[in-house]
């Protein structure tokens, strides 16, 4: 299935909600403000697990730290954006996105809570976007079979340097990267299951 010069709306959607959502929020306070962001609806263990606040799981990734974690997140939403809601269909599309978010945020918690034993404020679609990674790794990886191509070996060494960039900086979460992508990846096997489909990672 080769894709289609369309407009990627619903990330457009997403990227514009994100954006609104960072203005309001420095328009009413700081980014940088960690009391501040969990008032906003940023991620927090006692939170979420003592108080029930499950929005979170939700809110936590339209939340940034900053104009440079916006920004980059966001760039990496429109190029994963394009490639992927075209071939995967508006509503798929969504439901892997917010999924991969949510499953991002829950194993952030459980390896907080049961690995390092330490509670952190965090938000960023990154979980999220990580989850449009996997499945594009996915479609990939099917639609290259028994091809010479340079796609995917090009695109694991991208995911290899981004997640290295990560776990060399601790102040980034990089258990809810790691369930993002994984989540990304089965999501996109259940929903692509009885479709094939066929991605280029030059979209």
């Amino acid at each position: 299935m080769q894709t289609k010069n369309k407009i990627p709306i619903m990330t457009l959607i997403l990227v514009i909600i994100n954006i609104l959502v960072f203005l309001y929020v420095e328009w009413n306070g700081s980014s940088y403000d960690t009391d501040y962001m969990l008032l906003m609806g940023a991620s927090y263990e006692p939170f979420i697990l003592e108080k029930h606040e499950w929005y979170r799981l939700i809110t936590h990734f339209f939340l940034h730290f900053g104009w440079d974690h916006l920004f980059n997140n966001m760039l990496s939403l429109l190029v994963l954006g394009y490639a992927l809601e075209q071939v995967m269909g508006r509503i798929r599309y969504v439901v892997l996105y917010f999924l991969s978010g949510i499953v991002a945020g829950v194993v952030s918690i459980a390896y907080n809570v049961f690995i390092t034993g330490e509670y952190t404020v965090s938000c960023g679609a990154s979980g999220a976007i990580y989850g449009l990674t996997g499945a594009l790794l996915l479609l990939l990886i099917r639609g290259n079979k028994g091809r010479r191509s340079t796609e995917v070996p090009r695109y694991f060494l991208y995911l290899a340097i981004s997640l290295y960039s990560g776990f060399q900086d601790t102040s980034i979460d990089n258990a809810a990267h790691v369930g993002g992508f994984a989540a990304g990846v089965v999501i996109c096997l259940i929903m692509t299951r009885k479709k094939q489909m066929e991605v280029s990672y030059e979209s």
